[in-house]
């Protein structure tokens, strides 16, 4: 036998096959080189074991679910896209490697975290939260809106509209959508563009709106812009519309009389001397630094701004020494205004009015308040102003409730005509905002809701005599007189907010509840918008004017939580 077929005598049955009558023999040669080829055979088969699919595909899993986690951070935190890769991930490598080792540090460079990459994760997440905000609403519940329009860095419109709806055991607020206008709109565009959003995009009911507030603008209700009345029409009027709570007390606090307008002025001129120029601004801090002053800093008066007033006035009345002496140095001719009495007892009482006015204000902000508690704190504040008044009136004027005011008088001489000249004009002005609040807040809106007093404290009705001068339906009567004697519902009471109390209790009395939540479900204020806009002066700079904000706006004021393995689902291979 030959040394071939000796060769081909040693192979296996399965290393020859024959094919149209030709044999072909599959020759493996012996040695080193026989180990070296077997050795990458035997590392593929490892590869495509499945325990070693099983742990890359956690391991990809995991990458993936940080890389959302991390896009889902940025955005909450109103970051550049950029700040993953450049910032978060060189810090967490830092940290693994300083407390753990090298080896672990390198494993979190698997995160894709590239400034697309994450551009792609928040529009992903936006999807999904919008999803699950529509699933919620398409089902047909109630729901209310506010809405508010500004302009953004780049000088683009933008309308902001949020929706407050009930779901499970209280209500929720949401950002419903963010829409980037044309430059050139009317009111009827603006109400085209919301409508295709709405009913075109989101396959929502108009007549499931139950309230409708916005600024009193006349971009939004004037007679021109017919944007209210579109929405109104829409709602089949089934909306009630709210004026926003607090813009009305904004503009009650711009009633001034003239003589305190010029005051207001002058502080104004005084803080734009001091801090139009940087040297000027610099040479006051160091002055007031050196001098000892808690505040070294002035503040611009901002129109726009609710607090603005209030906070400036006061600065320039604490720091008023200071800046007289400044003022003399620059021998500027504003400086001689301090030197008059009345009027910087004027601008002490200022600072207290308008001190008080922002206090106000800030009551009125805030989320998941209902219209009662509005209610309660400018029917207070009227009170007070009518207070004050009798006070100043009586032959022993008080002014107790101006304790800037009353400490100046105090601590300076001041004759008895100034006095009188000081009472005058607070008298005038204390009369403007009475008279301004009674026309913001009328009391026809306070004679409607005395009507639904029951809503806010049911268990204030214990007799059948009470109750029937409430003029109930014999229904709700019998709910009424049921639930004002359940001592169980009461302790709901005292622990929920007046609007999870109703929601609770709405499947045992549906007449009163169902009232009780379409008068709590309107906004009374736009104060979810304007802290919208605020974000987005945050999100969209000079240096990203060109950012499609929505889907940012979107996962950072959204109320909704993501459902992680549903995303993970959703993209089954990562992208690097």
């Amino acid at each position: 036998m030959t040394a071939e077929s000796r060769n081909a005598a040693d192979l296996s049955p399965k290393d020859t096959r024959e094919m149209e009558g030709i044999v072909i023999v599959k020759v493996e040669e012996e040695g080193t080189d026989d180990e070296e080829d077997r050795f990458p055979t035997e590392r593929s088969n490892t590869e495509l074991s499945p325990q070693f699919l099983s742990r890359s595909t956690t391991m990809n899993e995991r990458a993936l679910l940080s890389s959302y986690l991390v896009a889902y951070r940025v955005a909450k935190e109103k970051m550049a896209h950029t700040a993953a890769e450049k910032i978060i991930l060189p810090a967490c490598m830092d940290m693994v490697r300083t407390i753990f080792d090298d080896k672990s540090a390198d494993k979190l460079r698997t995160i894709p975290l590239s400034d697309n990459t994450i551009s792609r994760r928040i529009c992903t997440i936006a999807k999904h939260l919008e999803a699950m905000l529509m699933t919620r609403l398409q089902s047909g519940i109630d729901f209310a809106i506010q809405l508010d329009e500004s302009t953004d860095t780049a000088s683009g419109p933008t309308l902001l509209v949020y929706v407050r709806y009930m779901w499970q055991d209280d209500f929720i607020e949401d950002l419903l959508c963010c829409l980037n206008l044309n430059s050139q709109v009317t009111g009827l565009d603006v109400f085209t563009e919301l409508d295709k959003c709405v009913v075109g995009r989101y396959k929502l009911n108009w007549r499931n709106c139950k309230g409708i507030s916005s600024d009193g603008a006349a971009n939004m209700t004037g007679k021109h812009s017919r944007l209210l009345e579109n929405l109104l029409e829409a709602t089949h009027n089934n909306a009630l519309w709210n004026h926003c709570f607090i813009h009305r007390e904004a503009l009650v606090s711009k009633e001034i009389p003239p003589s305190l307008m010029d005051v207001l002025k002058n502080a104004v001129k005084i803080v734009n001397f001091s801090k139009g120029s940087s040297l000027n601004s610099r040479l006051l801090e160091i002055f007031c630094s050196e001098i000892g002053e808690n505040h070294t800093h002035l503040l611009f008066h901002t129109e726009v701004r609710w607090l603005s007033q209030g906070k400036v006035l006061s600065r320039v009345y604490e720091l008023r020494h200071e800046i007289y002496i400044f003022l003399i140095e620059k021998q500027s001719h504003l400086a001689n205004i301090f030197e008059d009495d009345v009027w910087v007892s004027k601008l002490a009482y200022l600072s207290d009015i308008f001190g008080i006015l922002n206090e106000l204000s800030l009551k009125l902000q805030g989320k998941n308040n209902h219209i009662f508690q509005y209610l309660e704190h400018i029917r207070g504040f009227q009170k007070m102003l009518l207070l004050w008044q009798t006070r100043l009136k009586s032959n022993r004027p008080s002014y107790y409730m101006f304790p800037t005011l009353l400490q100046h008088i105090e601590e300076n001489i001041i004759n008895e005509e100034c006095l009188k000249v000081i009472k005058s004009e607070i008298l005038i002005h204390l009369t403007s905002l009475s008279q301004t609040f009674h026309h913001y807040f009328p009391e026809e809106k306070f004679a409607s809701l005395k009507e639904n007093i029951r809503i806010k404290d049911p268990f204030a009705f214990q007799t059948p005599e009470s109750i029937i001068e409430l003029n109930l339906v014999p229904e709700e009567e019998n709910e009424l007189l049921q639930l004002s004697s359940s001592f169980t519902l009461r302790n709901y009471y005292k622990t929920l907010s007046l609007s999870a109390f109703w929601i609770k209790i709405k499947e045992e009395f549906p007449l009163l509840s169902r009232k009780s939540i379409l008068l709590l479900l309107p906004f009374t204020s736009t104060y979810l918008c304007e802290l919208g806009f605020s974000i987005l002066t945050r999100l969209k700079t000079k240096k990203r004017n060109r950012l499609n904000s929505a889907p940012d706006m979107r996962v950072a004021l959204s109320s909704c939580v993501p459902d992680w393995s549903e995303l993970m689902n959703r993209q089954a291979h990562p992208s690097h």
